[in-house]
């Protein structure tokens, strides 16, 4: 289940006696946790418990404190934060127990980061799957954030223009608290609305935030203009050189790969390619040639060199010729053969 489904569900269905939320947003998490105890209010459940399996977490309590009741309440709703989705065999046995047997008198709720594929396929998740809904509470992708971003803006009672909605989805993607935390800001402002893109410069500061797998997904999509804006950020953020080097080596890696023969599922999973990504790669190998992937390996080559032997070359200016050739190697002749001379 989506978290724009969860409300509906919530008022149609009630709360069940058990509920999961995964998720790589500590916002959109929250959001749900908001839904949970407005609807738990509203069938009367007025106790609430909090932990965090931590390495002091004892599981037992997930079975003694249903029996702990206030003297005027029927129900308790109990929240556990696994900070990392690892509740390792004992919190695994916990489980089981738990799902086998769903107490009448406790709702609980579970959140944590969104999972990995070797945690969609561990049994203590499975377990919880059959037990109660599961709901994502993912970032939206890039595609999606101007809708999300609008979306976001209703809530404060704001009306954005198109370009200040595009804006605003340049600067915050990737930092969506940060969002949130700016339109509350603009809502408090005496404003005319929609609001503009020039009122929005005047009030706000670009916070926009990328990891090393945002700069991945634009080089993906053949995105020249995000990836050297992502990139900028990262090395503006001084992100580590050797965590940057190595995604593009990967990556060079799997279209190397793709090149050479057709791979089986198994195969493609192996270099961490998705299902859901494999159209995506086959596209990226088939617009790099073999010469490219030639000059690319070259400036692989002095990138290690200017970051392990201090060769004196810059580390930006490889990183763009190699990003030129990754995203749009169909450039003019003259600028690629100036990315490896």
């Amino acid at each position: 289940m989506q978290l724009a489904q969860l409300q509906g569900h919530l008022q149609q269905h009630g709360l069940p006696p058990l509920l999961c939320v995964f998720g790589d947003t500590p916002l959109l998490l929250d959001d749900a946790l908001q839904l949970i105890r407005q609807q738990a209010r509203q069938q009367g459940i007025d106790e609430r418990q909090r932990f965090i399996q931590d390495s002091q977490f004892d599981w037992q309590q997930l079975q003694t404190d249903s029996v702990n009741l206030g003297l005027f309440s029927s129900q308790r709703l109990l929240e556990l934060d696994m900070p990392e989705a690892k509740p390792g065999r004992e919190g695994a046995e916990a489980l089981k127990r738990y799902c086998a047997e769903l107490p009448d008198d406790q709702i609980l709720v579970i959140t944590g980061p969104k999972l990995k594929q070797d945690q969609l396929k561990a049994k203590w998740f499975k377990l919880l799957q059959a037990a109660g809904p599961v709901v994502q509470a993912n970032s939206p992708e890039r595609r999606e954030l101007p809708q999300f971003i609008q979306q976001r803006a209703q809530r404060h009672q704001l009306s954005l223009n198109g370009d200040a909605t595009q804006l605003l989805a340049d600067w915050f993607e990737g930092n969506l608290l940060a969002l949130d935390q700016e339109l509350q800001k603009l809502a408090l402002m005496d404003a005319p609305q929609p609001l503009t893109t020039t009122f929005i410069m005047e009030a706000a500061q670009d916070q926009s935030r990328f990891t090393v797998f945002a700069l991945q997904d634009a080089i993906l999509q053949g995105d020249l203009t995000n990836a050297l804006r992502r990139l900028q950020r990262l090395l503006e953020e001084e992100t580590e050189v050797a965590i940057l080097n190595w995604m593009l080596q990967r990556e060079v890696h799997k279209v190397q790969q793709l090149q050479q023969r057709q791979l089986s599922t198994n195969e493609l999973m192996s270099l961490g390619i998705w299902r859901n990504q494999e159209g995506a790669y086959r596209a990226f190998a088939q617009r790099i040639e073999p010469s490219h992937l030639a000059r690319l390996q070259q400036l692989l080559v002095r990138l290690e060199f200017a970051f392990k032997r201090d060769s004196g070359e810059d580390l930006a200016t490889l990183y763009c010729h190699i990003l030129m050739l990754l995203c749009q190697p169909q450039r003019t002749p003259e600028f690629l053969t100036s990315c490896y001379e």
